[in-house]
């Protein structure tokens, strides 16, 4: 209560709701916690008279005392009752405290102390497992930056760990499930759930739209499932997520140096991925594939500096095939590798002075034999290198001004090629337009699909059950993704995200309705976008995200791998049936 700087408690029986002042000794009740005994009595934490306090109510009435005062004691509090009733609480106090009552009385303890000028022990968040060890989320502010750490203890004593570094934090919240491990909401551009199993940590971006994850509160379901209240203080709504069953996973497939740049992914008849990339560390195209065993890497083309552009793409024996770029100064060319029985075997489809094969897409026919999409630079040109029975053949496709870069390649039934590309209308490219070209047995047809402003880029074509192209593309005067259709009436265009900077690095592909499903990079993180009966609904799935490439499992799951920019490592984030919701707004403050 501010006005009379009281401690107030409200419960309501069949009767409404009863108010109480629990405490009014001069300003008190500030970062209250509760909880309820198995008699339903009330036990309050509270922060007051310059220290930490506690009250409780019994038959008799309320009872209160002053747990610490010694030093700089404020901030929030976290309160738990232990099976015997005892309160147990963590707070702010110069460093991370914990005090917790027995038969002999308060015990206190420092579990964490800060570096330097840093404030260790704000935002606690308390919860004890079923041996009565308290385990405790909080944040600790240093000059350097602030963390959102882990303390528990144990037999053997207090373990403190960092679990992520946060950004303007405001509160974490702390839950164990059925097997003692921690699950934390917090606050890190949004609203980011981590949790922690036998394999280690695993964090998500639960909400990023807006101002959001302030005032966090979370509890788990009988099936463990994280349930998350927060405060979006941009539209001044309180939210509510939640998750069942498992949602994203994101591994990391690779980290050895600068890996992760132009991937490319597939996904086998198991429904294991297979990723092409560029190793820029070391200059190589490397592959990397899992099985029942796990990851397997390998250096597929380490001549010169080689494996920028990569497109994946597997044939009936789930062999891979990879396109890619390649250059031994004055020459940068197009290089093709495969895999059979015998091994890799590496092939120069177009080679000569200057820039040919940059973004470079790759489809394979029904006999299994390559057709490729590329950008010529050097005579700014739209090419497409097919091969059969007689060998590599190479065709221009469109040289009407600067043309071709950010290709896509799918063939239809009949194997013919249909591609999405840029062409530039500026002599620096600094517009273009979104153009597509598809042949038939008359030739080559090409049509300008989106002329409005710098589009065209971050092209990715698949085409539907009926051979319509469908392209995911980014427009850079607006900083959106788009999305463009044909149909028997034409095409269509519908903008699917706009908020802030987003829509580089898209992939697309359809599922058996011939929804579209898009994984791209915005808002400095990975997205995903997926359109069904009732709209567009986009997902943030990790935090970092770049060159990504998009597959859909035979359940139509996505799979998603990608280039992590800050630790400069390949991903892989995959999705298993339902992810969170988040339902808004629960409460409109007007």
């Amino acid at each position: 209560d501010d006005t009379n700087e009281d401690l107030k408690y409200a419960y309501q029986d069949t009767s409404g709701w009863h108010i109480e002042t629990v405490d009014s000794e001069e300003n008190v009740g500030a970062s209250t916690s509760l909880a309820l005994d198995r008699s339903g009595y009330p036990h309050i934490s509270y922060w007051g008279n310059y220290g930490l306090k506690y009250a409780y109510r019994d038959a008799s009435g309320w009872h209160i005392e002053t747990v610490d005062s010694e030093g700089d004691v404020h901030g929030p509090t976290s309160l738990a009752l232990d099976g015997g009733g005892y309160p147990h609480i963590s707070y702010y106090g110069g460093s991370l405290r914990y005090a917790y009552q027995d038969a002999s009385g308060w015990h206190i303890e420092t579990v964490d102390e800060p570096v330097g000028l840093g404030s260790v022990g704000l935002y606690s968040s308390l919860a004890l497992d079923g041996d009565r060890y308290p385990h405790i989320s909080y944040v600790d502010t240093r000059g350097q930056g602030d963390f959102l750490k882990y303390a528990y203890q144990d037999a053997y004593g207090w373990h403190a760990e960092t679990v992520d570094i946060t950004t303007d934090p405001w509160g974490t919240s702390l839950a164990l499930d059925g097997n003692g491990c921690p699950h934390i909401g917090y606050r890190h551009s949004g609203l980011k759930y981590a949790h922690q199993d036998a394999y280690g940590w695993h964090f998500e971006t639960v909400d990023s739209g807006g101002n959001v994850g302030l005032g966090i509160s979370l509890a788990l379901d009988w099936y463990g499932h994280p349930h998350i209240s927060n405060y979006d203080a941009s539209k001044l709504d309180l939210k509510y997520a939640h998750k069942d069953t498992y949602g994203w996973h994101v591994e990391i497939v690779d980290s050895g140096g600068y890996v992760g740049y132009y991937t490319s992914l597939a996904l086998d008849g198991d429904g294991y991925p297979h990723i092409s990339y560029y190793d820029w560390t070391n200059d190589d195209l490397k592959y990397a594939y899992q099985d029942a065993s796990g990851w397997h890497i390998e250096t597929v083309d380490s001549e010169g500096s080689v494996g920028a552009y990569t497109s994946l793409a597997l044939d009936g024996g789930g062999y891979p095939h990879i396109s890619y770029h390649t250059h031994y100064y004055p020459y940068y060319d197009l290089k093709y590798a495969y895999q059979d029985d015998s091994g890799w075997h590496i092939e120069t489809v177009d080679t000569g002075l200057g820039l040919r094969g940059g973004h470079t897409s790759l489809a394979l026919d029904g006999d299994g034999h390559p057709h490729i999409s590329y950008f010529d630079s050097t005579n700014e040109d739209l090419k497409y290198a097919y091969q059969d029975g007689s060998g590599w053949h190479i065709e221009t496709v469109d040289s009407e001004g600067d043309v071709g870069g950010h290709t896509s390649l799918a063939l239809d039934g009949d194997g013919y090629p249909h591609i999405s590309y840029k062409r530039c209308t500026h002599w620096t490219c600094e517009a273009s337009d979104l153009k597509y070209a598809c042949r038939d047995d008359s030739g080559w047809h090409i049509e300008t699909v989106d002329s409005e402003g710098d589009v065209g880029s971050s092209t990715s074509l698949a085409l539907d059950g009926d051979a319509y192209p469908h392209i995911g593309y980014r427009d850079i005067t607006n900083e959106d993704l788009k999305y463009a259709y044909q149909d028997v009436s034409g095409w269509h265009i519908e903008t699917v995200d706009s908020e802030e900077n987003v829509g580089t690095s898209t992939s697309l592909a359809l599922d058996r309705s011939g929804y579209p499903h898009i994984s791209y990079w915005g808002n400095y993180g990975l997205k995903y976008a997926y359109q069904d009966a009732s709209g567009w609904h986009i997902q943030t799935v990790d935090s970092e995200g770049g060159h990504t490439s998009l597959a859909l499992d035979g359940d139509e799951y996505p799979h998603i791998s990608y280039l992590d920019h800050t630790n400069h490592d390949l991903k892989y984030a995959y999705y298993r049936l339902t992810p969170y919701h988040v339902y808004l707004p629960v409460i409109l403050k007007e």
